[in-house]
């Protein structure tokens, strides 16, 4: 009877974290359709567009490695609601930014840096945290729900936030946003407090001891590190088109804003698919067959755009990308919740993520470079096909792909 209580409450805490994720997502979404809208109809530049996506993933490179180190010696509650809180403030910043008739875009580069920073200084709490709120045999399944959350967002999300943009324009959209940290940081509240909190204080001999700690055994770690090299090369390729999608699909090819997120929106159901199909292949097959072979597949897949144009066939075939990189993202993170000790699993989200996330920026800056010097998105697909079906082969005949 007790283990049934414990594990009722486990579930409680759990439903808490995915609620406050449920929200601050769905803020994020109308954060993400206004900024590139807001700045295109401002300026009509590609580049300022692509490179305003890219510059929100800078500041993984830079404060990754600290927010693992906070996460492994600071409350993860704490660190959660403090961080909501303070990208509420940074969103209203970005919305004062874009508020003047002319963009300043230094003021404005500075507003989306600050927000972006939350992000990497708060994530590996939250993936640490789901060890201690849910038993080892959830990981998986739990793993699955947070990304099916994210995924039905990915098909709502642009239907909604598309709508409201339209409705009340790309800055008043914004207050979403802000109003979304707000209460997901009011939800994190009635997360319990952490029971293996480490009670030394944060000093530089610590931070650069566990810093050092955590890239030693990430880099010793041979699968969960050739993980990483391979979702570093992914994401530059997804993000060379997925930073300049509205660019895309409303200036070359001429679509409404509505057209557009109909077709992400179809994206979306192919990864919301993908959620509760990984659980029963991540429980058949080893992970770095899976890794290996859905990344492939979402390379090959990639390359299906280049035959038509069609808004809805776009859409079609970024469900099938998505099905194959939410099944790859799912995989990954339970290999790593598995295999890496608890006390070192915050810096190691944080090593991690940020070698995956480095290629990020440079891959939605080198996409809105070749589409304002000229070059068809028809070349900016292909690159991105090739690239992240070459990850794949790669990722086969590396450690990862001989995991067992």
């Amino acid at each position: 009877m007790s283990n049934s209580i414990f594990r009722q409450n486990k579930n409680k805490n759990f439903h808490f974290l995915w609620g406050s994720f449920l929200i601050s997502t769905l803020g994020d979404w109308m954060y993400r359709l206004a900024l590139p809208i807001i700045i295109l109809r401002k300026t009509g530049s590609a580049y300022h567009a692509a490179t305003a996506f890219g510059v929100s993933f800078v500041p993984w490179i830079f404060f990754s490695l600290i927010g693992g180190v906070i996460a492994d010696n600071c409350s993860k509650r704490k660190t959660l609601i403090i961080g909501n809180m303070l990208a509420a403030v940074f969103s209203c910043f970005v919305l004062l930014s874009l508020s003047t008739e002319h963009i300043d875009f230094s003021l404005m580069y500075l507003a989306i840096f600050l927000l972006a920073s939350i992000d990497p200084l708060i994530h590996p709490s939250f993936q640490s945290i789901i060890p201690e709120i849910i038993s080892r045999d959830d990981y998986a399944k739990s793993n699955a729900l947070i990304q099916t959350i994210d995924n039905m967002l990915t098909i709502l999300g642009p239907l909604l936030g598309g709508s409201i943009v339209a409705l009340v324009n790309g800055l008043n959209a914004l207050w979403f946003d802000v109003i979304s940290f707000i209460i997901s940081a009011s939800i994190l509240y009635c997360l319990p407090s952490d029971r293996r909190v480490n009670k030394n204080k944060i000093s530089l001999t610590i931070f650069k001891k566990d810093i050092l700690d955590g890239l030693v055994y990430s880099i010793h770690q041979k699968v969960i590190l050739s993980g990483s090299l391979m979702f570093f090369v992914t994401n530059f390729a997804l993000n060379m088109f997925e930073a300049n999608y509205i660019f895309y699909m409303t200036k070359e090819l001429g679509y409404p804003l509505i057209d557009a997120t109909v077709s992400l929106s179809l994206g979306g159901i192919g990864a919301l698919a993908a959620g509760p199909i990984s659980t029963h292949i991540i429980k058949r097959f080893p992970a770095g067959f899976i890794l290996s072979l859905s990344t492939f597949s979402a390379g090959i897949s990639t390359l299906l755009l280049l035959i038509n144009t069609s808004y809805l066939y776009i859409g079609i075939v970024l469900g099938l990308v998505s099905f194959f990189g939410t099944i790859n993202v799912i995989t990954y993170f339970t290999l790593r919740q598995r295999t890496v000790p608890y006390e070192k699993l915050g810096r190691v989200v944080a090593i991690t993520r940020m070698l995956s996330y480095a290629s990020i920026p440079i891959g939605s800056w080198f996409g809105g470079v070749l589409l304002n010097n000229g070059i068809s998105m028809f070349w900016v697909i292909l690159i991105a096909g090739l690239l992240r079906a070459a990850a794949g082969v790669c990722a086969g005949v590396s450690p990862l792909g001989r995991e067992k």
